[in-house]
């Protein structure tokens, strides 16, 4: 089994995560930052470049970032925080530590093709704009299509749905 060191040094994280010389700038434009004061991407950086890789994997916030490009938009060293953040969240799934509410989104993802069902508002503005309905068999074709070119580890199980939605739920 791959050791969470091996998983960061592959992604070069600790050298691109130096080049942070910590002014804030990402953590005042994250916007899930604003509501969840836990969620430090400065901190974050910080964190990789000093190597407290453990902590930072118990700790758990990386997985509030949502991915939004905020703080690579606002940082003056252009450093991917991003990039840097997905990179510890592989690396920890990789040696089998993602948070239980993760592996229970992925395998919505996987079952029904997103994390929640798209509320009755969405699907009524999807017609009012003659948008296509969002049917399942087309969800699952583009998802095994994603799926099939990610190196995405077997953590969340077999890539196709498992039956029934109501089997599923049971999970």
């Amino acid at each position: 089994m791959e050791t969470l060191r091996q998983c960061i040094a592959e992604a070069d994280l600790p050298r691109r995560a130096r080049a942070c010389y910590q002014c804030g700038a990402c953590t005042a434009g994250c916007p899930v930052g604003r509501w969840h004061s836990e969620l430090n991407p400065r901190r974050i950086v910080e964190m990789i470049a000093r190597d407290e890789l453990e902590e930072l994997i118990r700790d758990g916030t990386m997985w509030l970032c949502t991915s939004c490009f905020s703080c690579l938009d606002r940082c003056p060293q252009a450093i991917e925080v991003t990039e840097l953040i997905r990179g510890l969240k592989a690396a920890a799934a990789r040696v089998g530590s993602v948070p239980d509410a993760e592996i229970k989104k992925g395998k919505a993802i996987l079952r029904d093709g997103w994390a929640s069902a798209p509320i009755a508002r969405t699907v009524k503005q999807r017609a009012a704009l003659n948008l296509p309905e969002l049917s399942e068999d087309c969800l699952m074709a583009e998802l095994e299509k994603l799926l099939s070119s990610l190196e995405i580890p077997d953590v969340l199980g077999p890539c196709k749905p498992s039956g029934t939605k109501e089997e599923s739920k049971a999970d």
